[in-house]
């Protein structure tokens, strides 16, 4: 009988332990999309991270220049931010076009902030034009998205708490910052 308790109770404490585990198991955090960007600006790059970071979308970064292949761009997808006028050129000959997103005011905030030529794909998806919609939000400060986070409390996971905050776009003050002042337009 001793014996059979014995099993009985490590059969309970091993199930209580899996489920502690199963409980406490975090999913991976929900992009909201993703997007190839291209810049002739190593420093955009960088800004870009800000980006990824902060509105949770993918975004891969190529640097481009006078000596790109700019006829290989006619069905690549993304969107480009650009300081170039002349690149900007060169990709709207491949059939680029200037951002459909931005209205007048968000213009107007982009022209006070980093100045950016934007351009988008004409091979661009549905997912690529919402995430490519959200970079150009997200460049004049009006990009905004509901998160949840859930925090987890007590050894085995047995109290989360769920909380929605809203996410607001950090490139005006990254804008005001040292790190990104030779983009900022004088």
């Amino acid at each position: 009988m001793k014996k059979l308790i014995a099993f009985f109770m490590m059969f309970i404490l091993l199930f209580a332990a899996v489920a502690c585990a199963r409980s406490s198991q975090q999913t991976g955090p929900t992009y909201r999309g993703e997007l190839t960007v291209y810049c002739d600006d190593a420093l955009t790059k960088d800004l870009l991270v800000y980006f990824q970071a902060n509105q949770s979308c993918i975004t891969t970064c190529e640097v481009v220049d006078a000596e790109t292949d700019f006829a290989a761009f006619m069905n690549k997808t993304g969107a480009a931010v650009l300081k170039d006028e002349a690149i900007a050129e060169k990709l709207k000959a491949a059939g680029w076009i200037e951002t459909p997103d931005w209205t007048d005011a968000q213009k107007k905030t982009n022209e006070g902030l980093f100045h950016f030529i934007v351009l988008t794909s004409p091979a661009n998806t549905e997912s690529g034009k919402k995430a490519a919609k959200y970079l150009t939000d997200w460049l004049v400060g009006d990009g905004t998205y509901d998160a949840t986070v859930t925090t987890v409390s007590g050894g085995c996971g047995c109290s989360r708490k769920q909380t929605t905050v809203t996410v607001k776009s950090d490139a005006p003050e990254l804008a005001k910052s040292e790190r990104f002042k030779a983009l900022v337009n004088p």
